[in-house]
């Protein structure tokens, strides 16, 4: 997914240049006098439908789009829960013959260039930076938002390394490019006026190779009667099967995934990995199952194998994809006038679920990261800006540099294909299985700090998997994996990063000491207490409990913040509260109970007997954590005068400095006390219900762009088979 950081702007003319320059040979037409009049009949006083179908019907009748056409695109209404109820989302341009022309539903796996339409020639997304001066208001953000949104959405279903698009402003436009750094747009201008710029633009698009409208040449659609189009074909047909018979399901759970992700209104793909060890293999995809634009780094993971490292995902194949990488990092050091290079960080919200695995499944039981993921590397002068402040996940407002620099970094094209197909962690069976796939992620975390003197840094729920035991392998259990370690930092480079710290992670899981102190370096602590507050998230949402209101819990607890200063965010009151405390309660202090089944609402208080096992586990937890707090904050005293109670804070914090407490707690709980845990009844389903929408405040830039289940999902083209 493209950034949505400050956006660049060049000339229109050196935007043509930049990304749409053509052989003049091939281009020697006179578009101002061949198109002077196109636009003369253009309505912009009678709303945004009739703006854009005169818009649409006059670059339709000038005979300029080649073999593509324009139509009008619609979309579900968000607001109304309503398939039939359609709103005007903008103008397409698809391949000419394309059904989505006729059937006013955007058809987004064919999309070659987006129309958005805003009437308010204030609300121009480039904001105060215009040359018309255009204040920078809630409307100008809502249309870059809009715009990112449609080139998001083209980046989920198909394959690119860039898309064109187009906003309209009433009279004026602008032209941008997005790829997953961010946007550059051009200068504005008035289309009416100067029709040959917008005319220069469609026919220049229409009429260029498709590596040049930003396919990626790696990636070939599987058509319609294809040897590998029947592969999938015979797949998909397996669905029904696996719906039929559950049991099925969940002994070939990976098959399951592979054919639902099959899906009919999807593009699948055969996709090309390129591995320096193992040569090239293709694999075919089909439907995303979660989409980000993090990927599992295959160095990483080669490293963290090759050292041992326990329940982790084994790197099969990995590499870049030829030598495709960002270009709008490129223009942020321009010195023109109206260059955006100046432009300091901006931050979005945090996501609902941290989470940017990518598991595509290739028959056998392989996972491939398959989508247009991007490996990062951030241009020198963001490593170290004139203040020596490193800008990385969240640190807008921290401290101001002296000089600002551009936030857009540079990515490179980038797949990776891992041997184990996980679950989410939200699919556990039941809460024992839960806290026992916790532990072994514990075990993968310490592992990894023992042996490959690696630390994670971004503990969450989306980074956590579940492989199933089924009758098909020697697994006797459930096994959990961490996953998603491209934020992992060396041990080594913790000193020499010393003074150029960030707040790295996914805000909702963070620990209160990194939320307000984000010049500290992430230590084993802080990942434990992620992982407790991974537990609870999972709990509030999936087991039996006393808490009335899940959905306000939920926000208080993980996206909330406290404002300190203009853009700073510290940790949220509630989140506080728990961990100071020691108790799990609300905002208000009502204490929430866990229980081992769903209780009638009718009943009286839940007694004892009424209590889940899991609350013997997180109450001395949160009894430890909660004496980091004391510890941190308490005065230096010598140990003769100390008393008992301190002392035993003292010792409670220490037992969360390393692994071992914690991991031994967790086996008790969910081996040695197996019987007394409840069956399958105390998994219930989802209860945040899924209209559920809190106002996030803008806390840190997030490394992904969707969360597991929510925030544009991450995209797992999901499941693959490797073609004979």
């Amino acid at each position: 997914m493209p950034h949505s950081a400050a956006p660049i702007c060049l000339s229109y003319d050196d935007w043509i240049a930049a990304f749409l320059s053509v052989d003049e040979a091939m281009d020697d037409m006179d578009y101002g006098s061949k198109y002077g009049g196109m636009f003369k009949n253009i309505i912009t006083d009678m709303g945004e439908f009739h703006h854009l179908q005169s818009c649409m019907d006059a670059i339709n009748g000038a005979n300029i789009l080649g073999e593509f056409v324009l139509a009008l695109a619609y979309a579900l209404d968000d607001k109304v829960h309503d398939e039939n109820r359609k709103r005007l989302a903008g103008v397409a341009m698809y391949p000419k013959g394309c059904l989505a022309s006729d059937s006013q539903r955007t058809d987004w796996t064919v999309v070659e260039v987006f129309i958005c339409c805003r009437l308010d020639e204030n609300c121009d997304p480039y904001g105060k930076n215009t040359p018309r001066d255009v204040p920078s208001d809630d409307t100008s953000r809502e249309a870059l938002e809009d715009a990112m949104t449609y080139a998001s959405t083209v980046f989920e279903y198909q394959q690119r390394t860039h898309h064109f698009g187009v906003v309209l402003l009433g009279s004026w436009a602008r032209l941008g490019r997005w790829d997953r750094s961010g946007v550059v747009f051009s200068s504005v201008f008035n289309y009416k006026q100067e029709p040959a710029k917008l005319a220069r633009f469609f026919y220049r698009v229409a009429h260029a190779p498709a590596e040049a409208r930003g396919h990626d040449p790696t990636a070939t659609r599987v058509v319609e009667g294809s040897e590998e189009y029947k592969i999938l074909q015979g797949w998909a047909a397996k669905a029904q099967v696996y719906t039929e018979d559950p049991s099925l399901a969940q002994q070939d759970y990976v098959g399951k995934q592979f054919a639902d992700s099959l899906h009919r209104a999807r593009t699948w793909w055969r996709l090309r990995v390129a591995d320096d060890k193992h040569g090239v293999k293709d694999f075919l995809v089909g439907k995303p199952i979660f989409a980000a634009s993090g990927v599992l780094e295959g160095d990483i993971l080669s490293n963290l194998n090759s050292h041992g490292v326990k329940n982790v995902p084994t790197a099969l194949y990995h590499g870049d994809v030829a030598d495709q990488r960002t270009v709008s990092q490129d223009f942020c050091t321009c010195a023109k006038s109206g260059c955006a290079a100046e432009v300091v960080v901006e931050t979005t919200v945090p996501p609902t679920e941290g989470g940017n695995d990518m598991h595509n499944t290739d028959g056998n039981g392989e996972s491939v990261d398959g989508s247009s993921a991007d490996r990062g590397t951030e241009p020198k002068e963001q490593e170290e800006d004139g203040a020596g402040q490193r800008v990385t996940a969240g640190a807008k407002g921290q401290q101001k540099p002296k000089r600002e620099i551009c936030p857009l970094k540079t990515h490179r094209h980038y797949r990776l294909v891992v041997k184990e197909v996980g679950l989410p962690l939200k699919e556990f069976p039941c809460g024992r299985i839960f806290v026992w796939c916790i532990r072994d992620a514990i075990i993968a975390h310490q592992d990894a700090y023992e042996k490959a003197k690696m630390m994670h840094r971004d503990i969450s729920v989306g980074n956590i998997l579940i492989i199933p035991s089924t009758d098909k392998d020697e697994k006797t259990t459930y096994q959990g994996l961490l996953a998603d370690w491209e934020l992992s930092k060396r041990l080594d480079d913790y000193k020499k990063d010393a003074r150029h710290p960030d707040r790295t992670g996914t805000w909702q899981f963070m620990s209160v000491n990194i939320q307000d102190n984000p010049e500290s370096q992430v230590e084993i602590a802080d990942e434990l207490e992620s992982f407790l507050h991974v537990m609870i998230y999972c709990a509030i949402r999936y087991l039996p409990h006393t808490c009335e209101n899940v959905g306000d819990f939920m926000y208080r607890y993980f996206d909330d913040g406290l404002r300190r200063g203009e853009a700073e965010y510290t940790c949220g009151a509630s989140k506080r509260l728990v961990m100071k405390t020691g108790e799990l309660t609300t905002l208000l202090d009502e204490p929430i109970t866990f229980l081992r089944r769903p209780r009638n609402p009718d009943a009286g208080p839940p007694t004892e007997d009424d209590s889940h096992t899991i609350i013997d586990l997180i109450t001395p937890l949160f009894k430890y954590f909660s004496a980091r707090e004391d510890v941190t904050e308490g005065k230096p005293a010598s140990k003769s005068q100390k008393s008992e109670s301190q002392l035993t804070l003292e010792k409670h914090a220490k037992y969360i400095q390393n692994h071992i407490r914690m991991i031994a707690m967790l086996a008790i709980a969910s081996d040695e006390m197996a019987s007394e845990w409840p069956g399958p009844e105390d998994r219930l389903p989802d209860q945040l219900q899924p209209t559920y929408k809190p106002d996030m405040l803008e806390k840190t830039r997030d490394k992904r762009a969707a969360p597991d289940d929510t925030k544009r999902q991450r995209s797992a083209a999901s499941a693959a088979r490797s073609p004979a």
